[in-house]
């Protein structure tokens, strides 16, 4: 093509993002029908029973009250004074004693996998992940020259699959020097499935047995957490951590934080990759290869989100505040999670394995169709590749009721067509 100038790599197919792509249409609905007549049930942000974007109180006075050089300063690229303590706490509730804890900060979570994905696989690697999973999680790896690969995340009892874990592992190990492991828990997106500390126990301890099993070979065992605090209370969601101890030397344990979901900043973009680190050697290698990849691509992160995470998180008083403001917004979403998995079950709408958190999947043999005939009613999902998402955080309890009737029927619909 003449005055095209692109790389190879660089000329590919491009899709508009699914999830964007399905919010203007919901947004041009409501424009012609108006809200009430509309179920928007598309991004992943936190609305009150009014539709209105929901923030809590406390970051937005934050907001409005920083002075403007904390604002519009450049931040140092690995981080604000306090900023992994700050995180620290923030996941843990204490500076970790467990471990030695290094945050390269990020934009979002989404830089976190980013760094994951290039810090932590050979070009041509694939990272492994469960078959249900955030759309993109491919395109980070394929923007990166890696690959992605699942295995089924749930069994016939639609509990975690660590039985097919064990197996896309091995494979993977036979295959690659370097396997980085991808696990979205608790509230995964988009299912809402928490994995249990006795089926985090069994996944640590796969990674031990493979570690030794495969000395020459290195493991990074990937968390992300960035819906944690919109799962069950801060104690029961953290017992995850508990199980991540006596790791191989061939190992590395990340986790994927947020700030998008946790203290409603989603456009702020601010996060960090974590690594807890079972030396301190190990933990600041990490650092420093962080620290370098954060200069040549985005140099450093958004200065005013850093200051409000630091701020909050160092001062007990506040702290306490911002936790009580974020419970009422979770037990809200919780409410009208379990509100749709309920009517779900009552008219017989099948859907994953749902706990907590902003999102529920429903399985579907043609997702596209069936979320078509949905705009028809103007009731807005997400198309996946297995099915589609239903977003309980963006969606009043009411509807949450109405919805799953009207969706089951549009599956019914949709399979019917496709005979």
């Amino acid at each position: 093509m003449k005055y095209l100038t692109l790389a190879g790599h660089a000329e590919r197919e491009y899709a508009p993002d699914k999830i964007f792509a399905a919010s203007q249409k919901a947004k041009a609905a409501i424009a012609q029908f108006g809200g009430d007549a509309v179920i928007n049930s598309t991004l992943g942000e936190c609305l009150d029973e009014d539709g209105k974007l929901m923030v809590l109180p406390t970051v937005e006075r934050m907001i409005r009250t920083m002075p403007v050089e904390e604002i519009c300063s450049y931040a140092p690229i690995g981080g604000i004074p306090g900023f992994n303590e700050a995180v620290q706490i923030s996941l843990f509730g204490q500076a970790s004693q467990r471990f030695f804890v290094e945050s390269a900060p990020t934009p979002g979570g989404c830089g976190a996998l980013r760094h994951a994905v290039w810090n932590f696989l050979e070009n041509g690697d694939a990272m492994l992940t469960t078959d249900w999973f955030w759309g993109p999680y491919r395109n980070i790896c394929e923007e990166h020259g890696r690959r992605l690969e699942t295995f089924p995340m749930f069994d016939e009892e639609d509990r975690f699959n660590c039985g097919a874990l064990e197996q896309a592992l091995g494979g993977l190990l036979e295959r690659q020097n370097q396997v980085l492991l991808v696990l979205n828990t608790p509230a995964n997106n988009p299912t809402g499935y928490s994995m249990t500390p006795e089926e985090m126990d069994r996944v640590v301890e796969m990674i031990r047995r493979f570690g030794a099993l495969y000395p020459d070979k290195k493991i990074t065992f990937c968390l992300d957490v960035s819906y944690i605090d919109f799962d069950d209370t801060f104690e029961n969601t953290r017992r995850i951590f508990d199980c991540i101890r006596d790791m191989p030397e061939n190992a590395m344990t990340l986790v994927v934080f947020s700030m998008s979901k946790s203290y409603t900043m989603c456009g702020m973009r601010c996060g960090a990759l974590v690594c807890l680190g079972e030396t301190k050697e190990a933990a600041e290698r990490f650092k420093a290869a962080m620290s370098y990849s954060s200069r040549s691509v985005w140099s450093n992160v958004v200065r005013m989100a850093q200051r409000i995470l630091v701020d909050i998180n160092l001062n007990p008083e506040v702290k306490c505040q911002a936790d009580a403001e974020r419970e009422k917004f979770r037990d809200l979403i919780s409410r009208r999670g379990e509100t749709f998995y309920g009517e779900a079950k009552r008219v017989g709408l099948k859907c994953c394995p749902y706990k907590h958190g902003y999102f529920i999947a429903i399985p579907c043999k043609n997702p596209a169709k069936a979320a078509e005939i949905l705009c028809g009613d103007n009731v807005f999902v997400v198309p996946q590749a297995r099915g589609l998402r239903f977003s309980p955080c963006a969606v009043t309890t009411e509807k949450c009721l109405r919805a799953p009737e009207i969706i089951r029927r549009a599956i019914e619909k949709s399979e019917e067509e496709t005979k």
